[in-house]
């Protein structure tokens, strides 16, 4: 009776813990309005929120810096309006054609992020990308530089080249796995002059899979060993 006792409370122990290393897909595709300069949209998954950030490189007359933009979700995913932009198609993508898109991604624990789906649409177009990976303590990017994310907590930039197509891609994503809170991603970097190879798309979905906190993961081993040294007696 005991050792069923003991084995009851372990199951219960066990499915109250989060189920740390299994990959969750946040789609992000739908039909929505879009927000006002700053707003922000949220999608929660297994208990984990992921929470969604529009910016550009438009900030001052030179766009020399971050500011806040408009967020907009169809239906393959989540796009940029900034400051520059009137919002009609298809400049409503996260795109490098004038000025540089981002959208930052936070997350309520720490991630190991491992992909990033986007889809030119309409397309084709040019599928280069940028992206930072990091441990920050603000989501407020107004005003930064691409040298001043390192200050915020981010690590270095990293890009993927990719072809000109209408079809999904999905983005690799190199992330430490002592876990992140954070990604912004957009297109590469730099002005294009050349339309043939602005870069362009929308963001469908994100995949990360949970890291344990320290305290997380020492709770739960406590809590699990509890269970035993109340069976053993």
């Amino acid at each position: 009776m005991k050792t069923l006792i003991a084995l009851a409370a372990g199951l219960v122990v066990a499915s109250s813990l989060p189920v740390f290393g299994q990959s969750i897909t946040w789609n992000l595709g739908g039909s929505s309005n879009v927000t006002s300069t700053g707003g922000t949209k949220s999608f929660t998954v297994n208990g984990v929120k992921v929470t969604a950030s529009a910016w550009s490189y438009t900030k001052g007359s030179n766009n020399n810096a971050l500011e806040a933009s408009k967020l907009g979700q169809w239906s393959p995913g989540l796009g940029v309006i900034n400051n520059e932009e009137n919002g009609s198609s298809p400049w409503h993508q996260v795109d490098n054609e004038g000025q540089n898109d981002f959208i930052l991604f936070t997350f309520d624990t720490l991630v190991d992020v491992e992909s990033v789906k986007i889809q030119a649409s309409p397309g084709p177009y040019d599928q280069d990308v940028s992206y930072w990976v990091g441990n920050t303590n603000s989501s407020n990017l107004n005003g930064v530089t691409y040298s001043g994310l390192s200050a915020l907590g981010f690590l270095g930039e990293q890009q993927e080249n990719g072809n000109s197509t209408s079809n999904a891609k999905n983005v690799s994503i190199n992330s430490p796995s002592s876990g992140v809170n954070a990604i912004l991603f957009g297109p590469k970097t730099g002005l294009v002059s050349d339309s043939r190879y602005i870069d362009a798309f929308k963001i469908n979905s994100i995949t990360a899979s949970v890291v344990p906190e320290p305290s997380t993961a020492l709770l739960s081993v406590l809590g699990v060993l509890g269970i035993c040294a109340r069976r053993r007696r």
